[in-house]
């Protein structure tokens, strides 16, 4: 694979992970999502929530998922807008609120009891809880979850976790407030606060132990941790122009490296393999050329051309309009041994070979099955044998090491790649998959032709070019072996034009057909039926699909969603 193409490629690939696919775009945002968590002195909870959506589309209401912390429940669910009650629709946490909508901006309320939210302890109280969790679907656009205690008082000790991590804002005569601001799909987001426990005269104490000590432990660790990650996200976006620099410097310079080589090794070819008088030496077999010559060739041109190949040099013989007959199996080539393997062994009688004998690999019974598995068998391991012959004649080879250097770097890369990704750098980890992914697969795929190779990729190249204006004119009557080559390969590649080279008002007498015309109905014939063989084959082929789903949950297996439907 050529230089131009890994870029192409990786081009394409970049852009589908990077852009979003229309296809499967939302049509609904929740552009707003407060909620207010008021504390009760029994323990419970009162939770309002304030969701407003925009829609593109018709809809008819939205969902919202409530799964409760072990040892609490969720109770009294209701939802309105603008003071009227909606219906609810739903059980075990998941829930549908009708509201048919089209092309406009809804504002719901809802409104529900955390039955035991309160978990009291001797010297304090925790609200500890995942309003939402890795298990909704969801972006939401600018969160606020506000924690009220029972009464105002001034022992509070807050903290968020993962998206709520440094948001908390505490004030002594406010209640505690959770600023998240934009919130991606799939993100925990955990909230804790404590309280002092005088304040929950009603509620149950859970166990005798004191939690001060453990919230405390707990602040000063996530406060700790998030001026490490302030540090972090500043250094890393300070060092991250520079890894970009490198990678992006390094890049062009193996393109220069690769384009240098190519072009020395194509000025080479080009002396050592000139450009021949009528049909290029033959230093691979027919078929061979044909798959390294001739870029997206289909598989049953390279057929023809190889079955043509046999009967040019006497492997095998017509027997009648559409048989053919072996005459010897000592093959020049292992393909060719394998392709009469293929054809004579595995559908013939083993002396003789039928297009008709490939009828077998049509219909839908148990037993064309196993035709289609023995054909896919026998043809692979022809195929395979036209690649050795391609690898052993050393047509693509040099640069291991700007290889081995790309490859390694690519690697290395993916190490900042996820410290941008921790450390909230999105940009700069975005920037840097695209140089990283092409280093790899540079490493990976490129394989340099070497002289040989473009030597005569350019002579078979030049002569593919001349074959459209060859006429019977510049055929001799008798074909020699060069001229039957010339003609093989005109017809594998379909550059050579039947009608051009006999016309009826050429010089042959009537009633004379020149050799050279022999090989196009042959040719034209093999083609429609291993055409036909290949898609019976395909046809048969089946597929298969599964899918997987993952559990998620936020702090005590707690958490949910919001959406619509």
């Amino acid at each position: 694979m050529d230089v131009k193409r890994i870029l192409l490629s990786v081009v394409m690939l970049v852009l589908l992970i990077v852009l979003p696919n229309p296809a499967f775009a939302e049509d609904f945002t929740i552009n707003d999502f407060k909620i207010d968590a008021y504390l009760e002195s029994d323990g419970n909870v009162q939770v309002k929530e304030r969701l407003t959506y925009e829609f593109d589309g018709s809809f008819n209401g939205i969902t919202r998922d409530l799964y409760p912390k072990e040892g609490s429940k969720i109770s009294d669910l209701h939802a309105e807008e603008d003071g009227k009650s909606l219906k609810i629709e739903g059980n075990d946490g998941s829930y549908k609120i009708h509201r048919k909508a089209k092309d406009e901006t809804v504002t719901i309320e809802l409104t529900y009891t955390i039955v035991g939210g309160v978990e009291k302890y001797s010297d304090m109280a925790q609200f500890y809880w995942p309003f939402f969790d890795d298990r909704n679907e969801t972006d939401f656009g600018n969160v606020t979850i506000t924690v009220h205690p029972p009464e105002v008082t001034d022992d509070v000790i807050a903290m968020g976790y993962d998206a709520a991590r440094g948001s908390e804002m505490t004030n002594e005569e406010r209640p505690v407030v959770f600023n998240l601001g934009e919130v991606s799909a799939g993100t925990n987001a955990d909230v804790r606060v404590g309280v002092d426990e005088a304040l929950f005269t009603g509620a149950v104490r859970i166990s005798d132990k004191k939690i001060r000590p453990e919230l405390e432990k707990e602040q000063q660790s996530l406060i700790a941790a998030q001026d490490h990650y302030d540090k972090m996200h500043k250094l890393s976006g300070q060092v991250a122009p520079f890894i970009f620099g490198g990678a992006v410097l390094l890049l062009i310079l193996i393109g220069v490296y690769a384009m240098r080589l190519q072009k020395k090794r194509r000025e080479k070819a080009v002396l050592e393999y000139p450009e021949a008088y009528f049909v290029p030496e033959a230093i691979m077999s027919l078929p061979s050329t044909l798959r390294y010559t001739v870029p997206h060739v289909e598989s049953t041109q390279v057929q023809t051309t190889a079955l043509l190949d046999l009967l040019r040099k006497g492997y095998i013989e017509r027997d009648g309009e559409d048989a053919f007959r072996v005459v010897s199996r000592d093959t020049e080539y292992e393909h060719e041994r394998l392709l009469i393997e293929w054809l004579f062994d595995g559908f013939g009688d083993g002396q003789t070979f039928s297009y008709s004998n490939l009828e077998v690999l049509e219909g839908d019974k148990l037993s064309v099955q196993q035709e289609v598995n023995k054909y896919n068998t026998l043809q692979s391991a022809w195929e395979k044998s036209i690649r050795e012959e391609i690898d052993k004649n050393h047509m693509k080879g040099g640069g291991k090491g700007v290889r081995v250097l790309s490859v390694m770097v690519g690697f290395l890369l993916i190490a900042p790649m996820i410290v941008f990704g921790i450390y909230g750098q999105t940009m700069w980890l975005l920037f840097l998959i695209f140089p990283s992914l092409i280093l790899v697969l540079f490493g990976l795929l490129y394989s340099p032709k070497t002289v040989k190779g473009l030597g005569i990729q350019y002579q078979w190249d030049a002569f593919r070019k001349r074959l459209p204006e060859v006429s019977a004119a510049d055929l001799n009557d008798q074909l020699d072996d060069e001229q039957k080559r010339a003609v093989i390969f005109g017809i594998g590649t379909k550059t050579l034009d039947e009608n051009k080279l006999f016309e009826t008002n050429s010089v042959y007498e009537r009633g004379y057909v020149p050799p050279i015309m022999y090989y196009f109905p042959i040719g034209a014939h093999a083609y429609l039926q291993l055409g036909r063989a290949d898609s019976a084959v395909a046809a048969s082929s089946t597929s298969s699909s599964s899918s997987t789903s993952s559990g998620g949950g936020g702090v005590g297996g707690g958490g949910g969603g919001a959406g619509a439907f």
